[in-house]
C-alpha cells in the first residue's frame, strides 16, 4: 500500500507531503490544477521515463519519494533478492531529475535502473487512466488481462522460457548452417591460406626483429668484410687453410731438427707460428659471429623478411594479425570438419525445444479458455450493473495464424514468449446487434466501465495500490452511480488513488484530497497545492463540482446526502 508521497520542484508543485490510507483516496480540483502532475509524479514511481522538462522552472532538480507499507513482504522477496536487497516490509523508491537531464533512482537508498524500477512498479502500482482504456481495444491488451486474471504466471514463464531456448537454438543452426554453406571453394581457400602461413611459420613481433639485425648488419658491413678477406686470406673459417700449411711447415722443419740440432730453434718458431695462427683465426671466427650477419647471412634475413612483408600484405597489416588469421582459419575448418555432428546435435536439441514449446503452448491455451468462460462471466455479471442490463459477452481465444494447421508441431514452432493464442473480447451492449470486437464498436464511457469491471473481477492483491487516473470520464446520471457503487466494492479490499471530475466518485468513502493552483508566496509564479479536505469542506467541493463556483443550498444538500450515501456503503 502506499503510505506516503512526497514531491518537491515537479512542474507546478514546489513542495507537498501525502498520506494515503487503505480503501479510497479522492483527488479532485478544476481542470488545469495540476491533477495530472500528481499522475506523472505516481508513473514516475512506476518507472516511466523522466524528461528536464518536469524541473520547476529555476530550480536545479525535482524530487518523487514514495513510501509503501507491504503487508506480504514475502511477496517482493524474489524481486528485491534479484536487485541485491533484503527483505523488508518496507520500499521507498525516490526518482531525482536534474534540470542538466540527469536523473537517479533509488530502492531502499541503493541505486537502480529504470528496468527494475519498471518491474517493482508494476507490482506496487497498477494505473488505470483513459490512455490504458484505449488500449483496451487492442487485443494484445486484452490478452494480458486474460493472463492477468487467470493468475498464468507460471505457464507464461515457462512458455517464454522454452520459446527463448528454441530461439537460440535456431540461431545457432542458422549460423552453423551459414558456415556449411561456404562451399568447397571457400574451404579450400581456407586451407590455402592456412598453408601458406604454417609454412612460413611466422612469430609474433619477428618482423622487427629482423629489421633490426639488418640495421645492426648496415651499421658493422664494413667491418665483416675486413674480417671476411682476413678469414679468406687464412683459408676460410678458422683459418683452415693457413692452419693446414702451418702444420706442415712444423712438420718439416721437425723433421729437420730431428737431423740436426742447428733446426732445434726453428722447430721451437714453427710451432709458436702454428699456436698463434690458431689463435689469430680462431679470435678472428669469435668476433665476426658477434658483429653479426654477413653477406650470406643478410641475404636469409631479406629474403625472410620479403615473406613476411608478402604475408602483411595478403594477410595483415600487422603480422600479428597474420598470426590471428591463421588460427582463425584453423577454427572454422575444424568446425566445418566437425559440423555434421553439431548439427544433428544442435538438430536433436531444437526438436525438444519444439516440443516443450507445443506442451506450453497447449497448456496456456487450456488455461486461457477455461479463464475466458469465468471472466466473460464476471464481467457480464458487473456490467450488468453498470448499465448494460441487455449486454451479451464472450471473450474468444483462438490459435495465431498459421498456428491452427493440422500437425500440432506447429504451435510449438509459431508460439512466442506469450504463447501461440489471440484473445478477442467479442462484446454485445445491445440485443440484435449480434457481437463484435470491443475495437468496432465500444465508446469512451463503456471502455471505463468495462476497465472498472476487469479490476474489479481481478484477484485482488493487498500490497498493490490501483490508480484510477479520469476513467470516468463521459460518465454521467444513473451510470455515474453504478460505477461509484462498484468503485466502493472495489475499495473495500484494496487501496485505491481516483483522480476524479464526478461527484458520485468523489464522495465515496475515505479520505479526500483537493488538488489547487494559486500563486506562491512572493504572487509572481503560480503553484499546484493538494489538500486533504475534513467533512465540512468535502461538502463544499461536492457542490461545486455538482453547481459550480458558487453552489446553490440545493447542491449543498445534494452533496451531503451524496455522502451521507457513501459512508453507509
Amino acid at each position: 500500500m502506499l503510505a506516503e508521497l512526497k514531491v518537491s520542484n515537479l512542474a507546478l508543485i514546489r513542495n507537498l507531503t501525502l498520506s494515503f490510507g487503505p480503501g479510497a483516496n479522492i483527488l479532485t480540483g478544476e481542470t488545469g490544477a495540476g491533477k495530472s502532475i500528481l499522475a506523472g509524479a505516481l508513473g514516475l514511481i512506476r518507472g516511466a521515463k523522466a524528461s528536464s522538462d518536469l524541473v520547476r522552472a529555476g530550480e536545479e532538480e525535482a524530487r518523487v519519494q514514495a513510501l509503501f507499507h507491504l503487508e506480504r513482504p514475502e511477496d517482493f522477496t524474489p524481486l528485491l533478492s534479484e536487485m541485491g536487497l533484503e527483505p523488508t516490509d518496507e520500499i521507498i523508491i525516490q526518482r531525482v531529475i536534474g534540470a542538466n537531464g540527469r536523473s537517479k533512482i533509488y530502492l531502499n537508498g541503493s541505486f537502480i535502473n529504470l528496468n527494475k524500477l519498471a518491474a517493482l512498479g508494476e507490482e506496487l502500482l497498477a494505473v488505470s487512466s483513459q490512455h490504458d482504456q484505449q488500449s483496451l481495444v487492442r487485443e494484445a491488451k486484452q490478452l494480458d488481462f486474460l493472463d492477468i486474471y487467470g493468475d498464468h504466471h507460471d505457464l507464461l514463464a515457462k512458455m517464454n522460457q522454452s520459446h527463448r531456448e528454441r530461439e537460440t537454438l535456431e540461431s545457432a543452426i542458422a549460423a552453423l548452417e551459414s558456415e556449411v554453406n561456404l562451399g568447397a571453394e571457400r574451404r579450400e581457400l581456407l586451407e590455402y591460406q592456412l598453408k601458406e602461413i604454417q609454412k612460413a611459420a611466422p612469430r609474433a613481433g619477428e618482423d622487427q626483429e629482423l629489421m633490426d639485425l639488418k640495421l645492426t648488419a648496415k651499421s658493422t658491413g664494413k667491418l665483416n668484410k675486413i674480417v671476411s678477406e682476413a678469414l679468406e686470406l687464412m683459408g676460410g673459417a678458422r683459418g683452415a687453410g693457413l692452419t693446414s700449411l702451418i702444420d706442415r711447415l712444423e712438420g718439416l722443419v721437425g723433421r729437420l731438427s730431428a737431423l740436426d740440432e742447428r733446426f732445434m730453434p726453428l722447430y721451437e718458431t714453427a710451432t709458436n707460428a702454428a699456436s698463434l695462427v690458431a689463435d689469430l683465426s680462431e679470435g678472428l671466427y669469435r668476433i665476426s659471429k658477434d658483429l653479426g650477419p654477413g653477406p650470406e647471412e643478410l641475404e636469409e634475413v631479406d629474403e625472410r623478411i620479403s615473406l613476411l612483408s608478402k604475408l602483411k600484405r595478403k594477410y595483415g597489416p600487422t603480422l600479428e594479425e597474420v598470426i590471428e588469421k591463421g588460427e582463425a582459419n584453423q577454427k572454422i575448418l575444424a568446425r566445418l570438419d566437425s559440423a555434421a555432428f553439431e548439427l544433428n546435435k544442435l538438430t536433436k536439441a531444437l526438436n525438444l525445444a519444439i516440443t516443450q514449446a507445443r506442451e506450453a503452448a497447449l497448456k496456456l491455451r487450456a488455461a486461457r479458455e477455461k479463464a475466458a468462460l469465468t471472466l466473460a462471466k464476471n464481467l457480464t455479471q458487473t456490467l450488468k450493473v453498470l448499465g448494460f442490463p441487455k449486454l451479451t459477452m464472450r471473450i474468444q481465444v483462438s490459435p495465431l495464424e498459421g498456428a491452427d494447421q493440422n500437425p500440432a508441431r506447429d504451435v510449438g514452432e509459431i508460439a512466442g514468449a506469450k504463447g501461440a493464442d489471440a484473445v478477442s473480447f467479442l462484446f454485445c451492449p445491445n440485443p440484435g446487434e449480434g457481437l463484435k470486437p470491443l475495437s468496432k464498436i465500444a465508446s469512451g464511457g463503456e471502455l471505463s466501465r468495462m476497465m472498472l469491471a476487469l479490476k474489479i473481477a481481478q484477484e485482488p492483491r493487498s500490497d498493490q495500490s490501483l490508480v484510477f487516473d479520469e476513467i470516468d470520464s463521459g460518465l454521467s446520471g444513473q451510470t455515474a452511480e453504478a460505477v461509484a457503487m462498484k468503485m466502493t466494492e472495489l475499495c473495500s479490499r484494496q487501496q485505491v488513488l481516483v483522480i476524479t471530475h464526478l461527484p458520485q466518485m468523489a464522495s465515496l468513502p475515505g479520505r479526500h484530497f483537493l488538488v489547487a493552483k494559486s500563486p506562491d508566496q512572493t504572487g509572481d509564479r503560480t503553484e499546484t497545492t493538494i489538500t486533504e479536505l475534513d467533512r465540512d469542506l468535502r461538502e463544499l467541493e461536492l457542490a461545486r463540482m455538482l453547481d459550480g463556483a458558487q453552489p446553490s443550498p440545493e447542491a449543498l444538500a445534494l452533496s451531503r446526502r451524496l455522502l451521507d450515501h457513501g459512508a453507509k456503503n
